[in-house]
């Protein structure tokens, strides 16, 4: 089920939050690994606990725990889930347009006007290929537009975008109600480390260090 619901989404769209599904997973993987282990277990100490209910103890005992942490974290994820529709509809933008050109050539400035009006870094999966699909032009002219104009390689710029827009939601109360995380999915970053790594790397601060820090300006 888990794999068709991924399949069916891989494409991320605009105006929709992909429901995460990679925590279920990992949960999946510790219950059969929990059961495993127990029959193991069981099989090895067969002559020390050859009957009682105790012997399944360590089993009831564990998959109690791993149930309960299952609702825990759902919970969690529903409310990650609703932030980010708040959010994505509060961001949400208008249908991608292309650069215009002038005698066939197109520049940095028009490319990045229409990466920053449609707010393409917005989606976890833009790529140099999206991009290329998107203006019909070249990886390679696309990316020597963005390294020659801001000194940046093309993962840099657009996670530079992204940082931009968190640090926008981060000063302003309107986002207060929201999490850091459901900010920087939002802000395009495909997981809680890629968004603090990359926070860290163009401001030195964490996201909640820049938070309090622009609240006392």
């Amino acid at each position: 089920m888990l794999y068709r619901h991924e399949k069916s989404n891989k494409k991320q769209v605009n105006n929709t939050v992909l429901i995460k599904t990679k925590w279920l997973k990992r949960i999946l993987i510790i219950g059969i690994i929990l059961c495993v282990v127990w029959f193991i277990s069981l099989n090895i100490f067969i002559d020390i606990i050859s009957s009682g209910f105790y012997r399944f103890y360590p089993l009831w005992i564990g998959m109690s725990i791993l149930i309960y942490w299952v609702g825990y974290t759902a919970i969690l994820q529903k409310q990650l889930y609703n932030q980010r529709t708040e959010i994505r509809n509060k961001l949400k933008s208008n249908k991608i347009s292309k650069p215009e050109t002038n005698n066939g050539i197109t520049t940095f400035t028009k490319l990045e006007s229409v990466i920053l009006t449609n707010k393409i870094f917005l989606e976890p999966s833009v790529s140099l290929t999206t991009l290329s699909k998107e203006f019909n032009l070249s990886e390679g002219y696309i990316s020597t537009l963005i390294n020659t104009n801001s000194d940046l390689n093309f993962n840099d710029f657009i996670n530079s975008l992204r940082i931009n827009e968190a640090k926008e939601m981060l000063s302003n109360i309107e986002y207060d109600n929201y999490t850091i995380i459901a900010i920087g999915l939002e802000a395009g970053f495909n997981s809680k480390s890629s968004f603090y790594s990359a926070f860290k790397k163009f401001t030195n601060k964490t996201p909640n260090e820049y938070k309090k820090y622009v609240r006392n300006l």
